[in-house]
């Protein structure tokens, strides 16, 4: 004897595979995306869009940017500030030294240009940059003009 799938309680059932179908779905989805990207080296985080991960403080007198960015010397990067728009730029190359042949490479070539808007004019004279074990960090002093001052209050 036939039973329909509905008359055997579980019609609730049906829809909740459906969902869990359309969840494998967008995960293959993603992690084919995944695949095709990485071995480029133009994969960015599904939910930020960008290369690499930054804070960017503002301590009264200067502001402050980390950046982490594994893999990159100095010599892959580059940072320059113009209008009130401070941008990083990175470039890495990789390749297999002569004699060699590469088993596996997961990490791939990459390209980043990254533009940040300052919210106050900093001393361009004056930036530091230092780059240790994969983290920039960027000192910028603001401009006299644009750090804070108490006011003093004369009595008449």
């Amino acid at each position: 004897m036939l039973t329909r799938w509905g008359e055997l309680g579980l019609g609730n059932l049906g829809r909740g595979l459906s969902t869990f179908d359309e969840l494998r779905r967008e995960m293959d989805r993603l992690l084919s995306a995944f695949d095709r990207d990485y071995g480029e080296g133009t994969f960015t985080h599904p939910a930020y869009g960008r290369p690499f991960r930054v804070s960017l403080t503002d301590t009264g007198h200067e502001l402050k940017l980390r950046a982490e960015l594994p893999g990159f010397t100095e010599k892959d990067l580059a940072v320059s500030v113009e209008q009130g728009s401070l941008t990083i730029r990175g470039e890495r190359k990789t390749g297999v030294p002569k004699g060699y042949a590469a088993h596996r490479q997961e990490r791939g070539e990459m390209q980043f240009a990254r533009s940040f808007a300052l919210a106050s004019m900093i001393d361009t004279n004056k930036v530091e940059a230092v780059l240790k074990n994969g983290v920039l960090e960027l000192t910028m002093p603001k401009a006299e003009e644009a750090r804070p001052r108490e006011i003093q209050i004369k009595a008449n």
